[in-house]
């Protein structure tokens, strides 16, 4: 009798095994996009917590938050306006830049009659909803969006 030397898969045993591989790195793919959108809203809200401290020194060397053309700053009426506002006080590579980079952080300034300069509002959109980052600021304050229902999913600090 002959014995049947051939050993290894069959064409059909290796489609199988390359699709359950294909199955498994798309489900892990999903869950790591998922994961890397959490990652980049929790940078957000980090950057707004220094920006927060900025402004504060800033406020302590001006007297004002950035709104007007005093202490060496300009009238900021962006985020970009914002970073040359607070080269007063630091260095400007040091403002914080939204990690996707077609997307930008928002700087607000009260400018109520005798109230100029004394409060402010910083935010950013975030990517996804999280209960946990839902802020006490809603709708639009100083011109920026502080709406954090869906699907804006805005959150903002204020002075």
């Amino acid at each position: 009798m002959k014995k049947n030397t051939n050993t290894g898969f069959t064409l059909v045993e290796m489609l199988v095994v390359l699709t359950i591989i294909a199955i498994l790195s798309g489900a892990a793919l999903a869950a790591l996009t998922g994961f890397r959108a959490s990652a980049r809203d929790t940078r957000r809200v980090s950057d707004l917590q220094n920006t927060q401290n900025y402004l504060e020194l800033y406020f302590n060397k001006c007297g004002r938050y950035p709104g007007d053309a005093s202490c060496g700053g300009t009238n900021p009426t962006s985020w970009a306006g914002l970073t040359t506002a607070l080269g007063a006080v630091m260095d400007t590579a040091k403002v914080p830049k939204d990690p996707v980079s077609t997307r930008t952080y928002y700087y607000g300034i009260d400018t109520t009659a005798g109230q100029e300069g004394l409060r402010y509002v910083v935010g950013a959109q975030l990517e996804r909803d999280n209960s946990l980052l839902q802020n006490d600021v809603d709708g639009t304050v100083y011109g920026v969006n502080c709406d954090d229902t869906s699907p804006n999913f805005y959150y903002c600090i204020q002075s």
